[in-house]
């Protein structure tokens, strides 16, 4: 077998481990600062076995990065994040986040791997994919134990086999809608229970952040988020189903900010881009075209957001640029 450290990186390989690096040096920022002041002892345990997986991740992204001799990017470190600062989340959150990590790092990371083929990078993709997945596992049955965990609802569902047979199961004709089918029913209660995470995190952020034009922008995704849950909610009311919610108040009046406001601004384009995300798998499995409309305007709405986002981090100078393709024309002189 051919050495693999001698086969080049290809795009998809570079910008798996790329995003993969910016993604775990965030976690392990904001991780050290959860771990000051958690007092729950089985939540600080699996903040600390999840910190420490970060860590070890960092170490072999900056390896690759060395042996390809490609620059280590600058992610996030010390400078990012106040250890010591006043508590800003309670225990509940840290293991709510923990979960919502673990589902984010799933999604993401499979499908990464999808796209490499280099054995070493497929490696360590495997390994984080395997690695969230018993986040998942060891954060659900936390919650469960803890009595916290918000099940996807409970419905009755026909008892024989039924083929479609008219076009009213996707369009809705004279106001009429057909039951929604429970594959719809998860993707709107996930939408929405992700909700209550980016709302925690922008009511907080917009709380702490020093400028006060920029926290005027956080808000606004809050209220674009309590928007689009509102509508998600309202879809599961009117069928009498019940909505996700958590009676636990996430954010403490603490004004001092943990991180920096580079750590912030790139969280919440994150946030953004995972909302996109989601909102893009459950597009692909809506099959009536209400639906298919609210989620094409929620992410003409989210796409909007994020890019005044972006503009003001790149305009601050706290937005990393990504590895792109050499500009060989640019290179020759030619314009």
């Amino acid at each position: 077998m051919s050495n693999i450290t001698q086969i080049p990186l290809v795009s998809s390989e570079i910008t798996g481990i790329w995003n993969s690096y910016i993604a775990e040096s965030l976690l392990a920022c904001k991780f050290q600062y959860f771990l000051n002041s958690v007092e729950d002892v089985e939540i600080k345990k699996l903040l600390q076995q999840n910190l420490d997986l970060c860590n070890g991740r960092i170490k072999i992204l900056s390896d690759i990065f060395t042996g390809e001799q490609l620059p280590i990017p600058d992610g996030f470190n010390e400078k990012d994040v106040t250890i010591n600062a006043p508590r800003l989340f309670t225990d509940n959150f840290y293991l709510q986040y923990l979960c919502y990590v673990s589902k984010v790092g799933m999604q993401n990371y499979t499908s990464t791997l999808n796209e490499i083929a280099r054995n070493d990078i497929r490696d360590y993709f495997s390994k984080c994919t395997l690695d969230y997945v018993d986040l998942y596992n060891k954060s659900t049955e936390l919650k469960l134990s803890k009595g916290i965990f918000i099940r996807t609802p409970h419905v009755e569902v026909p008892k024989s086999i039924q083929y479609v047979k008219s076009e009213q199961f996707m369009l809705n004709w004279f106001g009429k809608k057909r039951p929604l089918l429970t594959s719809e029913i998860t993707h709107i209660f996930s939408m929405a229970l992700g909700t209550i995470i980016r709302k925690t995190l922008f009511t907080a952020f917009a709380q702490v952040y020093k400028d006060k034009k920029i926290s005027e922008y956080i808000l606004r995704g809050r209220e674009l988020a309590s928007k689009q849950n509102d509508i998600l909610n309202s879809l599961l009311e009117k069928e009498d189903i019940p909505v996700p919610s958590s009676s636990d108040m996430y954010v403490t009046d603490s004004t001092v900010s943990p991180f920096s406001e580079k750590l912030i601004m790139n969280k919440i384009l994150i946030m953004c881009s995972t909302k996109i995300g989601s909102i893009g798998i459950a597009l692909s499995d809506a099959k009536r075209n209400d639906l298919q409309n609210i989620y094409i305007k929620f992410t003409e709405e989210l796409i909007k957001y994020t890019k005044d986002i972006l503009d003001m981090m790149i305009s601050k100078k706290l937005f990393e640029q990504p590895p792109q393709a050499i500009d060989h024309k640019n290179l020759a002189g030619i314009k």
